[in-house]
């Protein structure tokens, strides 16, 4: 998220369950560890996530009040509540539903952003945690509201795009792409190599036959398609070169990829991994 954020109103309504609205209220510890420990963006960490929701709750700063119910009360929803929440909203003016594990962690980040409920001190309620992830769930549409942030401005501050959100609420995780893209690779990880059931763009290999040709330095190469079930959504192409182990990686990807990026077929990007020639 950026660095300054502001509030708006939204109604959100709430289906059965239970709700607690209250002024402080603890939160589980463990939570944010998950939601920290996801920021990875490895599926396993975030099916660690998925698996911690029905044990735990997160906390959502209430704009106004909700009717019906007390402070520091707990109440059972047999009728439908409406929840007003406050949302962040980032200097291009772009909205996101805001949930916390912590009700210390919507304390640091209100200070500084002058939330209040019905103009007074600022009150937050709690909610299962699937439930909180449904309701944001049900309020992001990717053009009023963009997606989902938990803990903003923490250490363990995580966001999720609406098919991220859904797939956690469906009990599917996904991998986290915008994160896991900046994890280097671990030892304990899978790389499965698939058959190239359709074959690569014939302009694609003209495109990257051309480009090696002006770069001596790589010895020898392979395409193929992989997929890592840790790190992606389907199988994609992937580009091995053998190449002595002082050039300049990056230069040589930044190259290939300016002259094959047009031809990169479904899923739309490639992974260039480099071995000792």
């Amino acid at each position: 998220m950026p660095d300054r954020a502001a509030c708006v109103e939204g109604p959100v309504m709430l289906g059965p369950g239970q709700v607690t609205a209250s002024a402080t209220t603890d939160s589980r510890p463990d939570l944010t560890a998950l939601v920290r420990g996801a920021r990875r963006g490895l599926r396993r960490d975030v099916a660690a996530l998925e698996a911690g929701l029905d044990d735990a709750e997160l906390f959502v700063p209430l704009a106004r009040g909700i009717q019906g119910a007390e402070e520091g009360a707990r109440v059972e929803l047999d009728r439908e509540l409406e929840i007003i929440p406050h949302f962040l909203v980032d200097p291009e003016g772009l909205r996101y539903a805001a949930l916390f594990t912590r009700a210390e962690h919507v304390e640091a980040l209100a200070a500084g952003l002058g939330w209040q409920t019905d103009g007074e001190e600022l009150r937050v309620c709690t909610l299962p945690a699937r439930v909180a992830c449904e309701l944001a769930l049900g309020v992001i549409d990717e053009t009023a509201v963009h997606g989902l942030v938990i803990d903003a401005a923490e250490p363990s501050e995580l966001f999720l795009r609406r098919s991220e959100l859904a797939s956690l609420v469906a009990g599917q995780p996904l991998p986290l792409v915008g994160y896991v893209s900046e994890l280097p690779p671990l030892e304990d990880e899978k790389v499965l190599r698939a058959e190239h059931v359709v074959p690569p763009p014939a302009e694609l290999v003209r495109a990257l036959e051309a480009c090696l040709a002006t770069l001596p330095e790589v010895t020898a190469h392979e395409l193929s398609r992989t997929f890592n079930p840790e790190r992606d959504l389907e199988p994609h192409l992937t580009l091995e070169l053998r190449a002595a182990a002082a050039v300049d990686q990056k230069a040589i990807a930044e190259r290939i990829i300016g002259a094959i990026g047009e031809h990169v077929p479904p899923p739309g990007y490639i992974d260039i991994v480099f071995g000792d020639g």
